[in-house]
């Protein structure tokens, strides 16, 4: 549906937070009709990690494909609002239940990104990656089985989607609202074996059922995000007009955007090109000290990283003298969370440096190539719309 040069996309990936999200503020709004635009979703579009962080709760970040949207490629325009309601860790039920009935009426634009979290996302990557909660040596092979077996109920993620369009649809100006469903990208090169002997396993006491980047394990996962991304276009163009699919994962690849790429040695983290944070990456403008040395005093309920931070602390409850491979980071030991689960609150302490708090999920660069799509495909609709007028 859209497509674009190597180059432009490789330019995209390596723009910097400072850039990536910002035009001069005299840039004219390309769509003066787009006056009420809103997002909902998860992690993805939420943005986690990327930019500035722009509130607590929800983990929502300046460098999200919303926000660019909204701050820079929608253009200057004081009379237009925006709802940035996406929240991490949230489901397509949760969205349906919490994001939508907040939304207003009459909207213009509507993003959308669901459906990740339905399928078991984080428990494959602590069970097949990083391994926070040192479980047993076929607990990857379980966590995949587990979300394949979601995926092949296509019904149920199917019936999840049009629910969450068909209840987005009510938002909408009827005569002329869009929304952009975007889908997700593969994480993986599989190009060759040369990450095969590559873990990041984070606790060193685990040697013996370390977990790595092999190939199959790659190509699994790949395999898994792309079924979803199928049920995800199916739904939307069984919806008929006014939904739109946004499918980035051709231009991540072809900008050798994800781990793992041919000939390239992993751990990489700062590449340019990387689409996604690993471990230890750190972007143009932060504070490497501060990611690597420095824990939170806690992260949301219901987050994507609680979901981690549960890990850590089952682990360490389990083996209190057990510690992290220095080169992969530390834990925080000077609080006395972990016999009490960590949790305060509507809170659980974070045990681990802040760097971790976005693995696997898209940097800048790749927040800026998912809103170029849809600022591409508004512009390709408002051509069409104006060759349709001049030939009546």
């Amino acid at each position: 549906m859209l497509s674009s040069t190597y180059s432009e996309v490789a330019l995209a990936l390596s723009l910097t937070p400072a850039y990536a999200g910002q035009v001069p503020l005299s840039t004219p709004a390309p769509f003066p009709w787009l006056r009420r635009f809103a997002s909902i979703g998860d992690s993805y579009s939420a943005g986690i990690g990327s930019g500035d962080r722009l509130d607590w709760s929800c983990s929502r970040y300046a460098s999200s494909y919303p926000n660019i949207l909204h701050t820079s490629l929608l253009g200057a325009d004081a009379s237009r609002t925006h709802q940035f309601l996406a929240c991490s860790g949230a489901t397509s039920a949760e969205i349906l239940e919490k994001q939508i009935p907040a939304l207003s009426d009459g909207l213009d634009l509507l993003t959308i990104s669901a459906g990740g979290n339905d399928i078991g996302l984080s428990p494959i990557l602590s069970n097949c990656v990083y391994q926070f909660y040192a479980s047993g040596e076929d607990a990857c092979q379980t966590s995949m089985q587990e979300a394949k077996d979601r995926i092949a109920n296509e019904t149920q993620l199917y019936h999840d989607v049009t629910k969450l369009i068909e209840a987005a649809r009510l938002k909408m100006n009827s005569e002329y609202g869009i929304i952009y469903y975007t889908g997700y990208a593969t994480f993986f090169g599989t190009d060759d074996e040369l990450c095969d002997n590559v873990t990041w396993a984070v606790w060193r006491n685990i040697e013996r059922n370390k977990q790595y980047l092999k190939l199959s394990m790659r190509k699994e996962l790949n395999d898994m995000v792309r079924s979803v991304n199928a049920i995800i276009r199916k739904a939307v163009l069984a919806t008929g007009r006014g939904v739109r699919f946004v499918d980035f994962d051709p231009r991540i690849e072809a900008a050798r955007g994800r781990y793992c790429e041919a000939n390239i040695k992993e751990p990489n983290p700062n590449r340019p090109d990387l689409a996604f944070y690993e471990w230890d990456t750190v972007d143009q403008g932060e504070n490497r000290t501060a990611l690597q040395n420095y824990t939170g005093d806690g992260v949301p309920r219901g987050s994507f990283e609680e979901e981690i931070a549960e890990e850590i602390n089952k682990t360490l409850q389990e083996h209190p003298a057990w510690s992290f491979d220095p080169e992969k980071g530390f834990v925080n030991r000077t609080k006395d969370s972990v016999t009490q689960e960590g949790i305060v609150g509507d809170t659980i302490h974070w045990l681990i440096p802040d760097s971790y708090k976005r693995v696997f999920h898209l940097r800048p660069g790749g927040h800026r190539v998912v809103a170029r799509m849809v600022f591409e495909d508004l512009e390709s609709l408002e051509k069409d719309k104006v060759g349709e007028a001049m030939e009546l």
